[in-house]
């Protein structure tokens, strides 16, 4: 009855430890542990059921079931040794295929042994209740090979041993323990069977307590609470947010910045948001809802408008959860708020369209604005205006009153040009003392009564020099309108940049101060 009741703890406790090292699986080698403890079970409750079981043939089942742990138990200590030693790269499913393929064969040989007897020489009931197994040199050869996986792997974890220190050090120490325990006591038992019997040969004689010292190995030196706790530590700390979505795109997971994120874009406020799709938690999402659907790694940029302040800006980095197998489970998703990259984006646009001294576009900003607006009114058959304007005599005031007079004047040139028209219009600086007036949707009427309108406010513009000097301005014009010239082709633009210049230079020989707006040269 002890004895049943030995094994029986020997079978139990591995599941139990199953139970509490399940949920750090993603620590490294902790999978191959649970394999391990599994084993481990297995190996215990098959011997349990030999000892019980009275007849020969049911006892060798339960043997041949227990020889599945025994063969396939080193491999995985040596893999463990490899995922504990700085090796993590080789613990992967191939080569664990690859290494259990002798003791796969060992196996298969084992239950078909009464065809062939290439295992066992001779099978009968010990004293014990166990079974006493006559074994061939191929049976041996395959133990050998088993043994020399256990030892390969203690030799993995020694050479790392001897580099490590502290914590490290004594928890390498323990798994060298571990892996060594399984591979004395086969071979002490091979020697001398009768060590093996009783209670004390139940638990000694087991991979029972190398499971044990391994899961001591552990506990003590915190190797399943350290990597979980730094994550967690990570997942709250980080600038970034992150949110966890399953398959339909329910929140399984998110961190206190992603809280703060989505509470700021106008999303749902911080809370658990555990259950909640996505599309009741932050509006205007349709990007990142698509992303998540193509299961494939994106970037989405979403906008988000505040009436009265800046726009929100959030970039978006959607990588799928796939297993191994292929298996889609979600999408883990980092959230980063680029509000000021795109701020100042916009505000290196702006200054790269803008003329830095008058504050209108320069030449380069407004002729590719010009001419979106001209294929506009084009596509929709309303006519379009353009107006070049030279300050006239710059130069001299250049001479005569300085440049930094000069800059003044053409900064007060600028803001009464613009006082004299509606909105619509569109200004720009084309280099120098030379201007340019787009008017989209206005024909050459009211282009050249727009242009009359510059001209007496630029003359009636007062500017005065450092010594108080008064510098008069005024300004020559030459228009163009495709309402007097219909023009078409994809120089468009620069057919009527050259009709408005050429009025602009009949205007300057006609004596300057007036505007020139005419079809012909």
């Amino acid at each position: 009855m002890l004895m049943t009741w030995t094994y029986l703890v020997a079978a139990c406790v591995p599941i139990a430890l199953i139970l509490l090292v399940t949920p750090y699986r993603r620590v490294p080698g902790t999978s191959i542990y649970i394999a391990m403890l599994a084993l481990s079970a297995v190996l215990s409750f098959a011997s349990l059921m030999q000892y019980v079981m009275p007849e020969l043939q049911t006892k060798v089942l339960w043997r041949n079931i227990s020889q599945i742990s025994v063969f396939i138990y080193p491999v995985l200590s040596l893999f463990l040794a490899l995922a504990h030693s700085g090796h993590e790269r080789l613990v992967r499913i191939r080569p664990i295929i690859y290494a259990s393929l002798v003791p796969i064969a060992a196996i298969l040989l084992i239950f078909t042994n009464d065809y062939h007897h290439l295992m066992r020489a001779s099978v009968r009931i010990g004293a014990d209740g166990m079974l006493d197994i006559e074994r061939t040199a191929l049976s041996s050869m395959f133990i050998s090979y088993s043994s020399a996986s256990q030892v390969l792997g203690i030799a993995v974890l020694f050479r790392t041993w001897l580099t490590a220190a502290g914590t490290d050090r004594r928890r390498l120490l323990g798994l060298i323990g571990a892996v060594l325990i399984p591979l004395v006591s086969i071979n002490v038992r091979l020697a001398n069977p009768a060590l093996a019997q009783g209670i004390i040969g139940a638990l000694v004689f087991s991979t029972f307590p190398a499971c044990l010292l391994i899961f001591w190995s552990f506990y003590r030196y915190q190797v399943l609470h350290v990597v979980p706790i730094a994550r967690n530590k990570l997942f709250e700390i980080m600038k970034d947010g992150i949110v966890v979505l399953d398959t339909r795109q329910r929140v399984m997971d998110h961190n206190a910045s992603a809280s703060r994120l989505i509470a700021k874009a106008g999303g749902t406020p911080g809370g658990d948001w555990r259950g909640l799709l996505l599309g009741q938690l932050i509006p205007d999402a349709d990007a990142w809802s698509e992303a998540h659907e193509r299961r494939i790694e994106s970037e989405v940029r979403l906008r988000f408008r505040r009436p009265g302040s800046e726009d929100i800006w959030l970039e978006v980095n959607v990588t799928p959860l796939v297993s191994g197998r292929g298996d889609f489970y979600g999408t883990l998703s980092v959230i980063s708020d680029i509000s000021e990259s795109k701020k100042v984006e916009k505000d290196l646009r702006r200054r790269a369209a803008i003329d830095g001294l008058t504050g209108l576009y320069n030449r380069t900003g407004f002729i590719e604005r010009a001419q979106r607006h001209l294929t506009l009114c084009a596509e929709n058959d309303r006519p379009y205006s353009l107006l070049i304007m030279d300050l006239d005599l710059f130069k001299g005031i250049n001479d005569r009153f300085g440049h930094q007079n000069g800059d003044l004047a053409l900064q007060t040139f600028a803001e009464a040009a613009q006082s004299a028209v509606d909105g619509n219009a569109m200004f720009g600086r084309i280099g120098g003392e030379e201007f340019a007036v787009a008017v989209p949707g206005a024909g050459a009427k009211e282009a050249e009564q727009i242009a009359e309108r510059i001209r007496a406010a630029v003359m009636a513009a007062e500017v005065h020099a450092d010594d108080g000097r008064q510098i008069r301005l005024t300004v020559s014009i030459g228009g163009a309108s495709t309402e007097l010239k219909p023009m078409n082709g994809d120089n468009l633009f620069q057919l009527l940049y050259g009709e408005a210049d050429r009025c602009l230079y009949q205007a300057k020989k006609d004596g300057r101060n007036r505007v020139v707006f005419h079809p012909n040269d």
